[in-house]
């Protein structure tokens, strides 16, 4: 097996880098994956092949530059990373509304 990367990830993943794996199949043919640079790095770090219906959470997000050291990542089931970006994104402050001041006409 071949990995390459990591390689910086699409608007799809939300720009988070991801390692490309280049398997030769017993036929010849060869199958290409990706997977999440932190889910890599978690689990060369514990040793531990993480199950699909788990992914790896970033506790602090700030911002899609990625803070990817061991302490700053979690384990959690897809259903509960899902809720908790749910739950990020409404409550996220809203920006101030800008008020225009109306032109008012002066009286010859």
């Amino acid at each position: 097996m071949k990995i390459f990367g990591p390689y910086k990830g699409s608007k799809q993943n939300g720009g988070r880098p991801i390692y490309v794996f280049k398997r030769k199949k017993k036929d010849g043919s060869v199958e290409t994956t990706s997977s999440n640079k932190a889910r890599v790095d978690y689990e060369k770090a514990t040793g531990k092949t993480l199950p699909k219906d788990s992914e790896v959470d970033h506790k602090n997000n700030k911002g899609r530059v990625g803070d990817d050291r061991i302490s700053n990542l979690r384990v959690l089931k897809k259903k509960d990373n899902v809720a908790l970006e749910n739950k990020r994104r409404t409550t996220k402050k809203a920006a101030p509304k800008k008020t225009t001041k109306k032109a008012v006409k002066k009286k010859p």
